[in-house]
């Protein structure tokens, strides 16, 4: 069968709607398909002419000798830092109220009756810290009066209580 015979059948095979039969005709229709062209090899570009020599170019021209440089003038070495002191009295003038100074020999005796201070009061402290045995929350407790006294822990979702001296 010839590309138009086998396109010709695919045609009546849709319009009696036989579509097995016009996807058989169409892959046969792919089969008999010629071969796709293939494109001709890419032209050979001819070679690149050679570069013309250019001369190198020439440095500036250096000005006449300028002679042997020259170091900075030397003159004296500079002294280091310098403090300023101002020596001035506070005062213009001495005045008598100021000047009355008299040496005393002896001893001092001073009024004051010191009285010996009483023997030295431990403060202990008023609050002692316990931590919770269950949640391990530490809280500041007052100090117990008595040898066995029982804590009840603040964490709002523990509320453990602790027996503590039993």
């Amino acid at each position: 069968m010839s590309e138009a015979d086998i396109k010709k059948a695919i045609e009546k095979a849709v319009s009696d709607e036989d579509y097995e039969l016009a996807a058989r005709l169409k892959s046969q229709l792919n089969e008999t398909a010629p071969p796709p062209k293939v494109a001709p090899p890419p032209k050979v570009a001819p070679p690149p002419k050679k570069a013309e020599k250019t001369p190198p170019k020439k440095r500036p021209a250096k000005g006449a000798p300028k002679g042997r440089p020259k170091g900075k003038p030397k003159g004296k070495p500079k002294k280091g830092r310098r403090i300023k002191i101002n020596l001035r009295l506070r005062q213009k003038a001495i005045s008598d109220e100021d000047d009355s100074y008299t040496d005393q020999v002896g001893w001092t005796v001073s009024h004051d009756d010191y009285e010996e201070p009483e023997a030295p009061i431990n403060k202990e402290p008023e609050a002692i810290m316990h931590q919770c045995s269950m949640c391990g929350s530490m809280m500041r407790i007052p100090k117990p009066t008595r040898d066995r006294y029982t804590v009840i822990c603040a964490h709002p979702e523990c509320g453990h209580e602790d027996s503590i001296g039993v």
